[in-house]
């Protein structure tokens, strides 16, 4: 494990960046998502984790996996999720760059399979997946399917976000052209905002028709502590960059969205969960 943004680079040059930022992880959730990215299918990527100083540390559980592929860095104070992930998409050294929270899982064959799809689609500039669900303790608890082509994700993201936090695969040139998430607002759906500009800006979207991670919902996620303000936020994505856009349906979803901040948290996750996640069995 190299520590510190200036490492000496690796001889061999990463085809992909993996960007994780850290702050106040569960030891397991999170030697689980560095463990599945150590065993991806291809060997050209790297790994680059930016951790804030908080009370319960991560970074003992990443010096223990001791891979010159893993890249470190430590914040002297806490700087928020945004520059946490600016700095790590700064650090990275691929034309490719994979988004990744500490508490997922990433298929064996994910990197290989995204890498492969970007590479044969050289059109196509941001690539998510479809999801396998999962509760704390790693038990299947239901998938999410996203639509697959550009034009159907555009018309999703009139609706909701059809990019998880970290299921998406993008180019290095789209944060060059756009800028990388806002760090002038530290509330929740930063990544909604950056991807609602991306394809704004007229870059292409897609969807591998595989499921390429397990991700993990528990009660510590932001968006469960934070759900008012998650929904209000995301209001603000959609009457900035698609409400002169949205048809019948997506307006009656915006408005229906502003009435579930009077309802109560468990039933707001309650309902936005069977809207949208398959339950398994």
């Amino acid at each position: 494990m190299r520590t510190g943004g200036g490492a000496r680079r690796s001889t061999m040059e990463p085809k992909v960046s993996v960007v994780m930022p850290v702050y106040r992880p569960d030891p397991v959730h999170l030697a689980e998502a560095v463990d599945s990215v150590l065993a991806q299918t291809i060997n050209n990527w790297e790994l680059v984790i930016v951790e804030d100083p908080s009370d319960r540390m991560g970074r003992e559980v990443v010096e223990s996996r001791r891979e010159s592929r893993i890249r470190y860095q430590l914040n002297e104070q806490r700087t928020g999720l945004a520059r946490q992930h600016n700095r790590a998409v700064t650090m990275s050294q691929a034309p490719l760059i994979a988004r990744f929270d500490a508490d997922d899982i990433c298929e064996p064959d994910r990197l290989e399979k995204q890498l492969a799809f970007m590479e044969a689609h050289p059109e196509i500039d941001v690539l998510a997946s479809l999801l396998t669900i999962i509760d704390e303790t790693g038990r299947v608890v239901g998938f999410r399917d996203y639509p697959l082509v550009h034009d159907e994700l555009v018309r999703a993201m009139h609706r909701y976000n059809p990019i998880s936090g970290s299921n998406a695969m993008f180019r290095r040139k789209v944060v060059e052209t756009v800028g990388g998430w806002r760090e002038d607002d530290d509330r929740p759906a930063q990544d909604y905002e950056w991807y609602s500009r991306v394809a704004t800006r007229g870059f292409r979207l897609a969807t591998h028709p595989d499921r390429l991670v397990r991700y993990r919902r528990h009660g510590a996620q932001i968006k469960s502590m934070q759900l008012r303000e998650t929904i209000a936020t995301t209001l603000e994505v959609k009457r900035r960059y698609w409400l002169s856009k949205m048809g019948i349906a997506a307006r009656l979803t915006y408005w229906a969205e502003h009435g579930l901040r009077v309802l109560p948290a468990p039933l707001i996750m309650w309902l936005l969960e069977t809207v949208r996640y398959r339950r398994s069995g």
